[in-house]
């Protein structure tokens, strides 16, 4: 009884082990801001624009996948005339063989929305600031630096951010955006407004490479720049400075959806199809590593085994028996089974061919000859104690040998046994 109590404390002990070392812990609940998702209903997401897309009757789409699915077409996709809708800071980070797959997409005549927290700070936005700068720069091709007199450094924005959101400065602020001149995207657009949780920085883009750029809309504030559009091949990238202009929260403020009635007027062709990245803030569809540990059948699955093994090792297996006192190993029977496996190994012939290099080989080093395994028959045959017999069935056993023939290998071992004896 006592070996199974130490039993079941160690069978314990292993599965606690188990579980600290390999299983994830639950992470304790926290109240999330909402992201920028299509099925969001939350003051930052999309479910606004994509029940208004719907009704209008424009195809709609959620990708939940990486941007390869967008190069390789589904069924669902047309080569061009698509729109896609991402917003930045990401929550999954862009690959970089992901970006130029979005780059093949764009140039061959489709049209990326990048809504970026450049001018507005979500809530959302502080956990993934840290990347949004790299993560905008490779995708639109543009250079972001900081307008206003405290030249925000980029690595350092995050912080910055958290300390303004600690202060009393960190009020929600209404920032105002209005039309640059005419423009598809501007026809009866007077002003865009966007509420930002915390303060941002204004910021002025530039182009990476030889091509143009066309600010459509600035900021009332300053005049800095707010909304850009760049051509790529037969494409074209449209980047907005605001996260939230087609949020739930916002979309319905000033003419926030008559923008978006214009941008997909003016991308979308026939058939196309608005998509909106939900992949890279956080809804993925190829694997969910919470999702699949919380998942209830896993659970039960689990505790079916460890009940199984509990029953295996308290019930079923059978308990060893105290090992008995120590006996000491049997050095002939190990003589003996060590022999027989070198005999399983080795060939008769090789044995033989071996034995008697060794016997001839130790003549010649007595005689100050080369150890080549060469036979000696005149030495051997001119020595008293050695039988004229011995020699004669000596040489006969060494034919065989050196003619593939069998021969008796117990023989040969103890005629040179005692050869040995006689010329010592």
């Amino acid at each position: 009884m006592k070996e199974r109590l130490v039993t079941l404390g160690l069978a314990i002990a292993a599965l606690l082990l188990c579980y600290a070392l390999f299983l994830p812990k639950p992470a304790a609940e926290t109240s999330a801001p909402s992201r920028p998702l299509s099925t969001e209903s939350g003051p930052a997401g999309y479910e606004a624009a994509w029940r208004w897309l719907e009704a209008e009757h424009v195809p709609v789409m959620a990708l939940h996948d990486r941007f390869d699915r967008l190069i390789g077409g589904g069924r669902s996709l047309l080569r061009t005339g698509n729109v896609l809708l991402t917003t930045l800071p990401h929550k999954v980070p862009v690959r970089s063989e992901e970006a130029s797959d979005l780059d093949a997409w764009i140039e061959r005549g489709n049209t990326l929305v990048v809504a970026a927290a450049l001018d507005d700070t979500p809530e959302w936005a502080l956990q993934n600031s840290a990347r949004l700068f790299k993560d905008i720069g490779r995708l639109t091709r543009l250079n972001f630096e900081a307008t206003d007199e405290e030249k925000v450094d980029k690595a350092s924005r995050p912080k910055k951010l958290l300390k303004s959101a600690m202060s009393a400065l960190s009020q929600p602020r209404t920032i105002v955006i209005e039309p640059r001149g005419e423009h598809p995207l501007m026809e009866g657009v007077h002003a865009l407004s966007v509420i930002s949780d915390l303060p941002a920085s204004r910021w002025r883009a530039t182009p990476m490479d030889s091509s143009g750029i066309l600010q459509v809309a600035r900021m009332t504030d300053g005049g800095a720049g707010a909304i850009w559009v760049k051509r790529q091949e037969k494409g074209q990238v449209i980047t907005l400075a605001v996260a939230g202009l087609f949020s739930n929260r916002d979309i319905g403020a000033a003419d926030n959806a008559a923008l978006l009635a214009n941008l997909i007027a003016w991308s979308l062709k026939p058939g196309g199809t608005v998509i909106f990245d939900d992949v890279h803030q956080g809804a993925a569809g190829y694997y969910d590593a919470k999702a699949f540990y919380a998942d209830p059948r896993l659970h039960r699955t689990i505790g079916w085994l460890v009940l199984l093994w509990f029953i295996f090792v308290l019930g079923i297996q059978r308990l060893n028996a105290r090992p008995g006192d120590w006996r000491p190993a049997d050095v002939t029977a190990f003589l003996g089974r060590s022999g027989e496996f070198l005999a399983s190994s080795v060939a008769p012939a090789t044995a033989g061919t071996r034995l008697l290099a060794n016997f001839f080989n130790s003549i010649r080093r007595r005689l100050g000859l080369p150890e080549d395994g060469a036979p000696t028959w005149e030495w051997l045959s001119s020595q008293a104690a050695v039988a004229t017999g011995d020699v004669t069935e000596l040489r006969e056993l060494h034919d065989r040998i050196q003619a593939g023939r069998r021969f008796n290998l117990p023989r040969l071992q103890n005629l040179l046994i005692q050869l040995r004896g006689k010329i010592t």
